[in-house]
């Protein structure tokens, strides 16, 4: 057998070793293990990390982006209260079981829910709803009420949780347009119609207030004899 310079001359860089092809092999089998074990471990983290992510991020700041601007009530503007027995929940008074009916929810303008156990009072909560729809061009009446059922589709969720909910009509509620809710929802439900003079009113009766007293001052009128 002949042998090659290479195989036999010790100073030689390339000098042929079986075992290097051996090693090299587990050199890169352990380089793949290595990288697979570091992709699975990826992977298990981000599906543990997700949804406690998903369940610790609030989901009202994403729900009221965008929505009607908060508008303060005018001070010559009245809000009235449409509740059922309403003489026994004046002002902002509230009671429990009532929603507006289906029919008349075709007259709502907009609405959002918020997740309960909510941080703000219900005052608080409710003058922000009521304030919103007077920001609402064409909104004149609100209803707000807790553990009100979010709708199946709400924002891609399932539904079904029981949340804060206000929603604004561009119709004044009456009594008669409440019926009764499911038990246990729709509780502590506040609701509001707003009443604004018109400009145009206000200002035609300030002129005709204004004339009526230039022609008293201008016409001079005989003394009334008075017979004893």
């Amino acid at each position: 057998m002949t042998l090659s310079f290479d195989q036999v001359n010790p100073t030689s860089t390339h000098i042929y070793n079986p075992t290097n092809k051996r090693l090299s092999s587990l050199d890169a089998s352990n380089k793949s293990f290595r990288h697979n074990i570091k992709m699975l471990f990826s992977t298990m983290l981000a599906s543990v990390a997700l949804p406690i992510l998903a369940a610790a991020t609030p989901i009202d700041l994403e729900r009221r982006a965008g929505g009607p601007a908060i508008v303060p009530l005018a001070a010559n503007c009245t809000l009235m209260n449409p509740l059922p027995h309403a003489s026994q929940h004046p002002g902002n008074g509230t009671i429990s079981g009532y929603v507006p009916s289906s029919s008349f929810s075709a007259s709502k303008v907009y609405s959002w829910y918020i997740p309960q156990p909510d941080f703000l009072t219900r005052e608080a909560r409710w003058s922000n709803c009521i304030e919103q729809c007077n920001g609402y061009s064409g909104c004149v009446s609100a209803y707000m009420a807790y553990n009100a059922p979010l709708p199946k589709g709400w924002l891609g969720l399932p539904g079904g949780e029981l949340e804060v909910g206000c929603f604004m009509y561009n119709r004044t509620l009456t009594p008669l347009d409440f019926v009764v809710a499911t038990e246990g929802q729709y509780v502590n439900a506040t609701a509001g119609n707003i009443y604004c003079p018109k400009a145009g009113s206000a200002s035609a009766t300030a002129s005709s207030n204004a004339s009526a007293a230039k022609s008293t001052g201008t016409t001079k009128k005989k003394p009334v004899k008075v017979v004893a």
